[in-house]
């Protein structure tokens, strides 16, 4: 083939000539010459380029034959065209077309609407550099980037995409790779509506002003209702948000906002209450209520939040800007206004009997009692009222009734005080009357939950005695006795042994003899199988780089095991522990995780099948455990969290800031506390672990300080333990008893060296043995993506091939085990949060293995 030097080729000018231009062209774009292109530059859409220039362009040489710019040589180079072709680059210069892989989102995945995700691809060029990396979506050009990482976020919409990145190398080759996705409608978050007032004191026919901030993360606000007193006051269609509203007479009136989205979902405010006092009294008997734009003369007095004040200029006393002149208020009022002190006030009524919500017994006599103070004056008198009906006018102290207890069901109590100046104030309360001695109620779980047999469900009960003391509470499971209990609370645990729908009651006797029963709760049971091999996961109780917390019921069904992270270590208590769900923060707009939802969200995913834990540690976690009343706390705590949210059990993940070390009383204690919580939560308590690997496989390199120091926790908890998914990440390669040197970070050598030294035991560096725990304990642990580790990312395949090589024995690394481990746990992973913001890039390759080995 004949090598041509761009040297002797003629150079265009803009004048050529037609025939010259044709026969050019023709020799130019002979196939049979090869052309030496290292010389020349890469073609580039932003540079022009005058007749006679060279460059090369996807592995060809072309030369322009006048000046252009963004004309692409491949698709400009027909006759009459800007460019003509030299010929093909020789195969001295062969360029090799880089590689581009999508490694987010997963092929076919299905991504919930309204959520930030990062498409990501590796781009690599064998023989050069990779000069730009595209991305497009459905033909739109999101994003080129010239250097790596190749990663691009994206606001979801629903949806079918395909995205494409093209990768284009130093010399012009490119190549592409596509990936399909979905993206469907996420369930619709309701509205959040905050409520703040102008006043929450005025007198009677005072206006007040009340402004409600609506805003919905994935919609539009359709209204905002205004109710007091729980009737409808205004509905509002269009910002903005505000109610301008004037006491009818004096009372306490209670205001709230209920704003409805563009989809139908409401929220209300938290309420906001009012007090109108019926008169001013003392130095502001007779004075007017200020409202902003009426006519008030010079000398003229107001009433305006409770204080009085004097008008000195008319003119600006009356203007309608009451952020301006509002006496008290506003930003010049003391120019308008002269303050005159404060008006008379109401009594303050405090309630001491019967307490809001009481049961009293039908026919018995009930004593109302209440404290009244007033602070600038007497009480004159206080009257009660039972459903509306006056039961009489006291004068003096004490403040007390005697109502004897007629009608069943509730009762309105209300106490009327009233001033030597004739200001009131009223209070109101309610309470139950019934014709039983006792009353009793379970009040969990509720009617309609999903149990799974096989599991202990913790019934809790209300129980009280109108006229002794309760001896005994006893739990009924379709009318067979299952347990009492004789102390409060009442708590029992209820396993339920076959499928099917059972009827739960609480049979209560007090010291006199009386019982009663309770109404029953249905809950129905079923066959919750989990799978053999797992997929379990973080989920963030917190806002990092992955994004906010996740609602529960938004997470992708593919988690097996979803362990929450974390709860909080009391610094200042003597091992207590909380849960402090997350409630928004100052430095992010996410919203907060409704308690009321995520309790819910645990029963569903629980009837599903999942289990919920609670993890306890992370790298900055802590724990108190150095004394006997420590560890009291911390079982108490614990016992306290797991039921009153409904987790399954515990997951402990203490690390270097837990001070986990060997000889600590937290290693001593531990599985002690660990064993007592188990107990006190039914007995039946999901336990895992997730150290990182230098606390268990690094015992063979040393049996000191925090090498080794899960081993004895893990002795003790063996019989209790149901999983064990060591931390392959963040510590570096593996050392082993398999291989000369530590096993790298990601390798198949590394997951099947830790597996097996847990399925097979190993010799520990003080020389005695750690014991094989059964295969079903033991599952991978490993970082989702780029972003949510150091280190110890591993490649999909390799992922594949360790699970095949545990369970199988099959496509195994250099490490073989001796024995196959048929009932493998699965993988582990941190986290939830980052996977779903790297488009599940991890959990849907894994779980789509997993599945397929459980259908084997």
């Amino acid at each position: 083939m004949t090598k041509l030097q761009l040297g002797s080729i003629p150079i265009f000018k803009r004048s050529v000539n037609l025939s010259l231009m044709l026969t050019s062209s023709l020799l130019f774009s002979a196939p049979s010459l090869a052309v030496q292109c290292d010389s020349l530059p890469i073609w580039d859409d932003g540079t022009s380029y005058n007749g006679g220039a060279q460059v090369q362009w996807q592995s060809s040489a072309y030369q322009a034959n006048w000046w252009n710019l963004n004309a692409n040589p491949v698709n400009h180079s027909e006759p009459y065209q800007e460019w003509s072709l030299i010929g093909a680059c020789d195969a001295g210069g062969t360029n090799a077309a880089p590689s581009v892989t999508i490694t987010s989102p997963a092929s076919n995945a299905q991504l919930a609407s309204g959520n930030q995700v990062t498409f990501s691809a590796l781009a690599e060029d064998s023989d050069g550099e990779v000069r730009e990396v595209k991305f497009e979506l459905q033909g739109a050009q999101l994003a080129v980037l010239s250097s790596a990482p190749y990663q691009v976020t994206w606001l979801t919409e629903s949806g079918n995409y395909e995205l494409v990145v093209t990768a284009i190398d130093d010399k012009g080759a490119s190549t592409q790779s596509a990936q399909t996705f979905s993206v469907v409608d996420a369930s619709n978050q309701p509205p959040v509506v905050t409520l703040t007032s102008s006043k929450t004191r005025v007198s009677v026919g005072e206006s007040v002003q009340f402004a409600a901030e609506p805003s919905d993360s994935d919609g539009t606000i359709s209204k905002v209702e205004f109710s007091v007193n729980g009737a409808l006051e205004k509905s509002v269609t269009v910002a903005p948000w505000v109610m301008d509203w004037i006491s009818p007479a004096a009372g306490s009136y209670t205001i709230q906002a209920v704003a409805t989205d563009d989809k139908g979902a409401t929220s209300q405010s938290q309420v906001i209450t009012v007090e109108a006092i019926a008169s001013a009294g003392g130095k502001c008997s007779g004075a007017t209520t200020y409202i902003a734009g009426s006519s008030y003369a010079t000398g003229q007095n107001v009433v305006n939040n409770g204080e009085l004040y004097q008008c000195l200029v008319g003119g600006w006393c009356s203007s309608d800007s009451a952020w301006a002149y509002e006496p008290g208020v506003g930003q010049y009022w003391q120019d308008a206004w002269s303050g005159q002190g404060a008006c008379a006030t109401a009594p303050n009524i405090e309630l001491i009997s019967p307490v809001e919500g009481e049961t009293v017994l039908l026919g018995s006599d009930v004593t109302i009692l209440v404290n009244i103070e007033d602070l600038d004056g007497t009480v004159a008198d206080a009257e009660a009222f039972v459903n509306g009906t006056s039961i009489g006018l006291v004068t003096a102290s004490p403040y007390q009734w005697t109502w004897n207890a007629v009608g069943q069901g509730s009762v309105d109590l209300k106490v009327i005080a009233t001033d030597n100046e004739g200001n009131s104030n009223q209070l109101n309360t309610k309470v139950s009357v019934t014709d039983q001695p006792m009353v009793a109620a379970i009040t969990s779980p509720s009617s309609g939950d999903v149990v799974a047999i096989g599991k202990a469900v913790t019934v809790n009960a209300n129980v009280s005695s109108l006229q002794s003391e309760v001896a005994k509470v006893e739990l009924y499971a379709n009318g067979l006795l299952v347990s009492g209990d004789t102390t409060a609370p009442y708590q029992f645990f209820w396993t339920p042994t076959t499928i099917g729908n059972y009827q739960l009651s609480v049979i209560s006797t007090d010291l006199q003899g009386n019982t009663v029963t309770s109404a029953s709760v249905g809950v129905s049971a079923k066959s919750v199988i989990q799978p053999k091999h797992k997929l379990i996961g973080y989920w963030h109780n917190f806002v990092n780089g992955a994004g906010c917390p996740i609602p529960l019921n938004q997470m992708s069904k593919d988690w097996d095991i979803i362990d929450i992270a974390f709860a909080d270590n009391d610094r200042n208590s003597n091992g207590t522990v909380h849960f402090n769900l997350y409630n928004g923060d100052i430095y992010s707009s996410c919203a907060p995780i409704d308690p009321v939802q995520f309790k819910q969200d645990i029963k569903e995913l629980q009837a599903e099948g999942k289990i919920i834990v609670l993890s306890l540690g992370g790298a900055e976690g802590t724990i108190t455990l150095n004394t006997d009343a420590d560890e009291t706390a911390f079982v108490s705590s614990l016992s306290e969290i797991i039921n009153e949210w409904g987790f399954d059990g515990l997951d402990v993940d203490y690390e270097s800031g837990s001070n986990l070390v060997h000889g600590s009383p937290i290693q001593a204690r531990l599985p002690r506390a660990l064993k007592a919580i188990e107990a006190n939560t039914g007995g039946d308590m999901y336990l895992t672990m997730a150290p990182e690997h230098p606390y268990v496989q690094g015992g063979m390199v040393a049996y000191s300080g925090i090498w080794g120091a899960y081993i004895p926790l893990i002795d003790q908890l063996r019989d209790t333990l149901d999983l064990l998914h060591v931390q392959l990440y963040n510590n570096g390669g593996l050392a082993n008893p398999y291989t000369t040197g530590a096993a790298p970070e990601g390798s198949v050598d590394m997951m099947v060296a830790a597996s097996r030294m847990l399925t097979e035991g190993f010799e520990l560096a003080d020389g005695s043995r750690f014991m094989p725990l059964r295969d079903d304990q033991v599952a991978i642990g490993l970082p989702s993506g780029p972003s949510s580790a150091n280190s110890g990312q591993a490649p999909i395949a390799n992922i594949e091939d360790a699970l095949d090589c545990m369970i199988s024995l099959t496509r195994c690394g250099s490490i073989v085990p001796t024995q196959a481990s048929p009932k493998f746990g699965g993988v582990m992973t941190w986290s939830i949060n980052w996977d779903q913001h790297d488009g599940f890039n991890f959990s849907v390759p894994v779980k789509a293995k997993l599945n397929q080995l459980n259908a084997n």
